[in-house]
């Protein structure tokens, strides 16, 4: 097997010719567009390289009224009636397509017991969740080599705590990535190109919780993790 840290190993097989029709992942992300702008452009990126062979990407852009429904409860909704044909074009294939939401954990940092009962609701459904905690941002500071050391760590308190940044209506995390990147994540269509830099995000998430059952007050994310997972699972056993 090649080692879990090396995109340009995994599905080095493009030459092979795939007779059985790719299967499909859909990815329903919390935000209005973060998520969709990063998940479209790391599927694109993917897709260049073959990746994953036998499963196709397919981030699920909102409508404009599904955008003002982003509670973790509605992305449960709104995955059941993707796999049940009612939503994005009645595309899913039951037997052999999947469903990954992403979503923050903040909303739960005082009530565990709801949360352990949302997870316990998406596992029933048989549908994947990848969770951050406090939020989506985290993930994405993992896109900059040596911003976790750096930058993270060292503020683990202030992010845990999820306030609000010193003199700023913004979480402290939010103010804390933008800072960190550059760019405003929830407003800058270039947060997409972080994809670029998945592999460092890879191993960096690593050194994070990434048990989605512990994630409520602790600096969590499995995005990288569930996502690998994907590719691994798409790929053309030799």
């Amino acid at each position: 097997m090649p080692p879990l840290n090396s995109l340009d190993t995994w599905s080095s097989r493009n030459e092979w010719k795939v007779e059985k029709p790719k299967s499909k992942c859909f990815l329903i992300g919390e935000g209005a567009n973060t998520e969709y702008w990063y998940f479209d452009s790391l599927a694109t990126r993917l897709a260049k390289e073959g990746k994953p062979e036998l499963i196709e990407l397919k981030p699920v852009e909102r409508t404009e009224r599904e955008k003002n429904q982003s509670s973790p409860r509605k992305l449960l909704e709104h995955a059941v009636a993707v796999i049940n044909g009612r939503a994005n074009g009645g595309e899913f294939i039951k037997d052999t397509d999947r469903v990954v939401v992403v979503f923050d954990v903040d909303v739960f940092k005082d009530d565990p017991d709801g949360y352990a009962t949302l997870l316990a609701d998406f596992r029933a459904a048989r549908i994947e969740v990848a969770v951050t905690y406090p939020s989506f941002e985290l993930y994405l500071m993992l896109h900059k080599r040596g911003a976790l050391e750096a930058t993270i760590l060292p503020h683990r308190q202030e992010i845990e705590e999820n306030g609000h940044a010193p003199g700023s209506r913004r979480r402290f995390i939010e103010k804390l990535a933008s800072d960190e990147l550059g760019m405003n994540p929830k407003t800058n269509h270039h947060i997409g190109d972080l994809a670029a830099n998945f592999e460092i995000a890879l191993v960096a998430e690593t050194k994070l919780n990434q048990n989605p059952d512990l994630a409520v007050g602790r600096l969590t994310s499995n995005v990288a993790k569930t996502i690998k997972g994907v590719i691994e699972d798409g790929a053309i056993d030799l």
